[in-house]
């Protein structure tokens, strides 16, 4: 009996020394930037990836890709301490212009930090936007003269960019666009972006108006050393500025009523066109011109 005691308080003993030493290296781990930051959802909210991964949206396993493993190295780790410092607030959004050619402004402000300035002297810090658009498109062209005009630091436009398709036979596309942190280091600093979009042609709809609905982007920071070759990386971390109302963009399309009207009159439009034409070809005679005239 004695000797039976003995054997389960040696095994009680081995458990709880493996448990003590699991929570050591778990906590080692977070101390030292081995293990990421994860969120409620056991969602991964700050990672490291390399620096050749320009584009985030690029990524397969976009808006997932910072659930992906990567190796810590030192500059990550300081990355990822620089990230943490920069704080972005109050999202506002709007829809400014008229007609089918409108911007879609977003303003942001960074929160007064007393290393943040220090920090984006020797690091490289930009705020990166990815709009998730339906039903209306950005042009990837005129996005590249605002960034040649040094509007923003890099954009680019990933999904669906066939400009010419209509919204009922067209996917969904992510914006993505880059901006410099460099400049909003003062307190209270407001950032804007001003995103040009254009509508697509909305499918016929009984109450003669299509309602676009665009959500609130993703936003995340990055930051990595300035003046590193080997072993670069990004250290990421998403944004939660919490609620934010939806853009709504009410746009007019076709009564599907009115399709056989409208269809006869631009056959019967084109057909009229068509015969004069071949008749003018027909009964036209040039004037011939002597030298004596």
């Amino acid at each position: 009996m004695r000797h039976l005691f003995a054997n389960e308080c040696h095994h009680c003993w081995l458990q709880s020394l493996v448990i003590y030493l699991c929570s050591i290296t778990v906590l080692v781990l977070c101390n030292h930037g081995l293990a990421t930051v994860v969120d409620e959802d056991n969602q991964r909210t700050s990672a490291c990836i390399p620096c050749s991964a320009t584009y985030l949206a690029a990524d397969p396993n976009y808006p997932n890709m910072l659930s992906n493993i990567f190796v810590s190295t030192e500059s990550c780790e300081s990355s990822l301490s620089v990230v943490k410092v920069i704080k972005i607030s109050n999202l506002h959004r709007s829809l400014e212009g008229e007609g089918s050619h409108r911007h879609l402004i977003s303003k942001l402000k960074t929160i007064e930090s007393d290393s943040s300035s220090t920090y984006l002297d020797r690091y490289n810090c930009e705020l990166v936007i990815i709009e998730t658009l339906n039903g209306v498109f950005a042009d990837p062209f005129e996005l590249q003269r605002l960034v040649n005009r040094k509007v923003y630091l890099d954009a680019a436009v990933f999904g669906d960019t066939n400009l010419e398709l209509p919204a009922a036979l067209s996917n969904s596309s992510f914006v993505e666009i880059h901006m410099d942190l460099a400049s909003s280091s003062k307190a209270n600093h407001e950032l804007v972006v001003q995103l040009p979009l254009h509508v697509r042609y909305p499918p016929l709809d009984g109450s003669a108006y299509s309602n676009i609905e665009i959500s609130r982007p993703d936003l995340y920071i990055r930051c990595r050393k300035r003046n590193i070759d080997k072993d670069c990386q990004w250290g990421v971390s998403i944004r939660e500025l919490g609620p934010t109302e939806k853009v709504k963009w009410r746009i007019p399309c076709g009564d599907d009523a009115h399709s056989t009207i409208v269809s006869s009159v631009t056959f019967l439009s084109a057909l009229v066109c068509a015969l004069s034409i071949v008749f003018a070809s027909i009964l036209y005679r040039p004037t011939i011109y002597t030298k004596d005239q």
